[in-house]
């Protein structure tokens, strides 16, 4: 009896689909606990940390008497996680990873993650979360593939004749039958020889300088991508502004000293000559910085600055409106330097602050350093100066614009001793320190402003 052509296509199909459905995700629910192998620099602490249960139950259920003994390769019951069996690992989320993508990339079924994780809600995952998941043996096996974002007006057999593909091996991949659909917009996992990508084309790969910022700290987002599409994105109310360095695309953001501790949303967005945008959309989260609070007596005559409301509101704005605005050229390279010779700080950023025994309440915007009357201040970096003049209440103040949204700003200085429009660089002096505005003693306040919001400008030194 001779096979049709025909016939062998549903043979195979068939074959495949028998080989995928035996080597499906691990599920890993089994009978007892679940193991953890120790590694360098674990601690009973971190471990607990890191999996939950408290320190002394993991000490009970591993028979362990002295946990200082921990030693490498060590196998450790963990609490918690009844009913799996394996080896547990935490793995950190990366921006545009959701649960349904970490499904494959760690190889764990949906349930099991939501499970592990005891996840209440799969859509507040954020940037930095730690998600514990299972293997048999130790490894990921990491599924090869990328995700990809099906195009208006794209077809399943398209996609798959893209990516010279079946079309039932894409659905087979995403959990799917021949009766379901994909839609506009959703993201197609897409079986290939190479590492699975976890972000929607163009995005190649996007990095944040810290996955966990706390109040008042800066952010650099760098976002390596196809240099033909042009990038732009928003962080809370916050525009971002990307600029191209070497067909790395960066952002920077500054979070405010006042900003709620919580999960914040960040949006990417791709977009190329006029159509339409891809979008990369993420959590991150604020932590409190821990800022403690400071009271200063003020002199009658200083008092009255602060009395004066309208004084104090022009001049806010007249401060705001110079460090809000953007240019796409960087003046400067390297890290900024500290613009004084001294390193005694009197103030440190983002201290709540009473005047005078009253409820008047808001925040120190910089760092101070104390320093003799007549000490020489230095640009910090290279920049052009947007402000030169005496204001009521911050003094003799210098502004530098350093370019793509960075400010750096200089109050209560003796005298002015640069204008507006001159390029300084750094080292160069651009001012004195004085005791002028609404000042207790001589000393240099220094603040840094990112796209118009104040960060600590010690942070600042470590971005």
């Amino acid at each position: 009896m001779s096979i049709s052509r025909g016939s062998i296509k549903y043979i195979y199909l068939f074959s495949f689909l028998l080989m995928f459905f035996s080597f499906g995700f691990v599920t890993a629910e089994g009978s007892g606990r679940p193991f953890y192998r120790v590694r360098e620099g674990d601690t009973l602490y971190s471990i607990s940390a890191k999996f939950g249960g408290t320190i002394d139950t993991i000490q009970q259920l591993n028979n362990i008497s002295d946990p200082s003994l921990l030693s490498v390769g060590q196998l450790l019951e963990l609490p918690g996680y009844e009913g799996f069996s394996g080896f547990l690992n935490v793995h950190s989320v990366m921006p545009g990873q959701s649960l349904e993508s970490l499904s494959f990339i760690l190889d764990n079924s949906f349930d099991t993650l939501v499970k592990l994780n005891k996840v209440v809600n799969p859509s507040l995952l954020y940037v930095g979360q730690p998600i514990v998941y299972i293997n048999d043996d130790e490894t990921v096996n990491k599924v090869p593939g990328k995700l990809l974002l099906l195009e208006s007006g794209k077809t399943l057999l398209e996609l798959a004749l893209h990516s010279g593909l079946n079309p039932y091996e894409i659905l087979i991949a995403n959990g799917m039958t021949h009766s379901d659909v994909f839609v506009y917009g959703q993201l197609v996992y897409v079986p290939t020889s190479g590492n699975i990508k976890q972000i929607p084309e163009p995005f190649l790969d996007v990095n944040l300088s810290s996955v966990n910022p706390e109040q008042g700290h800066p952010i650099r987002i760098s976002v390596d991508a196809d240099p033909s599409f042009s990038f732009s994105g928003t962080f809370g109310d916050q525009i971002l502004n990307f600029v191209n360095y070497d067909d790395i695309f960066v952002a920077l953001v500054g979070i405010h000293a006042k900003t709620q501790p919580g999960l914040y949303p960040f949006t990417i967005l791709a977009q190329k000559n006029d159509n339409e945008q891809i979008g990369l959309d993420f959590l991150i989260p604020v932590s409190d910085a821990g800022y403690q609070s400071q009271s200063i007596f003020l002199t009658s005559d200083k008092a009255k600055l602060l009395e004066n409301v309208d004084t104090r509101v022009i001049e806010d704005q007249v401060i705001l409106n110079k460090v809000s605005s953007f240019s796409d050229q960087k003046l400067w390279s390297g890290v900024f330097d500290v613009p004084i010779s001294t390193d005694y700080m009197t103030t440190i950023f983002g201290l709540r602050r009473l005047y005078n025994g009253t409820n008047f309440n808001t925040f120190h915007g910089g760092t101070d350093f104390g320093a003799q009357e007549g000490t020489p201040i230095y640009a910090p970096a290279n920049g052009i100066v947007v402000m030169s003049e005496e204001l009521d209440i911050r003094g003799v103040t210098t502004i530098i614009d350093h370019g793509i949204g960075v400010f750096s700003g200089y109050w209560h200085q003796k005298e002015l001793n640069v204008e507006v429009g001159q390029e300084v660089v750094r080292g160069e002096v651009i001012g004195y320190v004085g005791n002028t505005g609404l000042s207790t003693g001589p000393h240099l306040h220094w603040e840094i402003w990112i796209n118009g919001v104040q960060v600590d400008p010690i942070e600042w030194l470590k971005l």
